[in-house]
């Protein structure tokens, strides 16, 4: 038998699992059911921004305070902070959010759990695709975390 039409019907298959996004909506999040649902900790398997959308790329933040404290916990909530205001600063809200890549140094069990619960707390519903990067070292000694994100505008949306 030929394993092409096998592909492609297991290709459409897992479309048709996909969240279907009506006209309006910037961004449409993909489980396919045969791949674990990662909505529970905080992130999807992927993200389709629409057509009509206007990109915004965000550097990487950081969370380090002259005032501290700059544990862990504190610099993951400042940096995510952060990243909203410099979203906000370029016309886009947090459900914009397509993409985010997170650097981690010195990665663990207890920092992945606290990350699960703030994008979880941070993104809701719809989570962007994520990519978490265990590193031993970051720009600055004193910096154990940065994020980065891409987001999507509609096109006709005011950025400052």
């Amino acid at each position: 038998m030929n394993k092409m039409p096998l592909k492609i019907l297991s290709l459409v298959m897992s479309l048709l699992f996909i969240e279907i996004a009506n006209a309006n909506e910037l961004k449409t999040v993909v489980n396919p059911e045969h791949l674990a649902n990662t909505t529970q900790y905080g992130y999807s398997q992927a993200t389709i921004a629409a057509a009509q959308a206007k990109t915004i790329y965000l550097a990487g933040q950081i969370g380090i305070s002259e005032d501290g404290p700059n544990d862990f916990q504190s610099q993951v909530d400042r940096s995510f902070h952060n990243m909203k205001k410099v979203l906000e600063a370029a016309g886009g809200h947090v459900h914009n959010i397509v993409k985010i890549t997170l650097l981690i140094k010195d990665h663990d069990a207890k920092k992945l759990q606290y990350l699960v619960k703030k994008r979880r707390e941070f993104f809701g519903e719809s989570p962007p695709a994520s990519t978490l990067i265990p590193v031993t070292a970051l720009a600055l000694d004193s910096l154990y975390f940065e994020i980065d994100a891409i987001a999507v505008v509609h096109e006709g949306e005011k950025s400052h």
